[in-house]
């Protein structure tokens, strides 16, 4: 990583990677590995497998920018990417995507879920090989497409983008594991029952999130790939909360950032050091 730590620097992997990218909307870090009370037990677990950045910041506040500047390495002024995709706004060169340098690589490329970088009609300029179907954007459902995937041994290297709509609104009901009651809101929202309530249906669609992302954790054990891939764990931006989304202020910048596998992602360490999304692209292909 651009900033990496002394335990990253150097480590090197002693064959190419296989690299599942797997991502969720509007999370920030509000989930269980950061210190939150929103259970998440399978992201940690992989943080004490891996390595969790404490200070990761997205480049952008806002989905498809956020989005672009990991995968292209560039900031949005560079990528071209200044708005929402489905909006009209279009990356200056797809051939900078990250999945396209992959497959230039030797590398199968394969989609499950969510992208913001194309709109929906363009997304084969984005170098996907492969777009999974999928019944929608919805945990299970990109998670289920993902898991026939990796059962299927794919041949030689592989890139797996694996895109998820939560913790976007509109969150699901909460359940009984989420009583609001007892939930309280991030500051700087204020204490009612309104925001408890709202905080405890974004619980509920980070449980979601966590038990589809925990499917295709457990795929790749099965399938006998995870000593060998690379994982990166991430969301494009903060919560929508106010102050947080599409905000320049720590609660919309600041990132979960998760990496397990070779490279020196192991181990369950923690680091404080500062690192960026564009730091990822670079982090990739020298693996790759």
């Amino acid at each position: 990583m651009g900033a990496a730590p002394a335990f990253l620097r150097g480590a090197q992997s002693p064959a190419r990677p296989n690299i599942v990218y797997i991502h969720s909307h509007d999370t920030g870090r509000y989930v269980q590995p950061y210190g939150h009370a929103v259970p998440t037990p399978n992201l940690q677990k992989l943080a004490e497998e891996g390595v969790l950045f404490r200070h990761a910041f997205n480049a952008a506040p806002t989905c498809s920018p956020s989005r672009a500047a990991l995968l292209c390495g560039q900031s949005a002024h560079g990528s071209g990417m200044l708005g929402l995709a489905h909006r009209g706004f279009s990356l200056a060169d797809p051939k900078r995507h990250l999945a396209s340098f992959l497959q230039s690589q030797g590398y199968e490329t394969a989609l499950a879920g969510v992208q913001h970088e194309a709109a929906a009609a363009d997304v084969s300029s984005l170098g996907y090989s492969r777009i999974l179907q999928t019944k929608n954007n919805q945990g299970m459902n990109v998670s289920s497409a993902a898991v026939e995937y990796l059962k299927s041994q794919p041949k030689g290297h592989f890139f797996l983008a694996c895109g998820y709509f939560e913790t976007h609104r509109e969150f699901p009901a909460a359940g009984p594991k989420e009583d609001a009651r007892y939930t309280l809101p991030p500051a700087p929202l204020p204490d009612h029952a309104q925001t408890r309530a709202d905080m405890a249906a974004f619980k509920a669609s980070a449980r979601v999130l966590d038990a589809a992302m925990g499917a295709v954790f457990e795929a790749l054990e099965q399938a006998g790939l995870a000593e060998n891939t690379l994982v990166i764990c991430t969301t494009d931006h903060g919560v929508a909360f106010p102050s947080m989304k599409c905000n320049l202020t720590a609660h919309g910048a600041g990132v979960m950032l998760l990496l397990r596998g070779p490279g020196g992602f192991r181990g369950g360490k923690v680091s404080d050091a500062l690192v960026s999304h564009v730091d990822l692209f670079p982090t990739v292909c020298e693996a790759a």
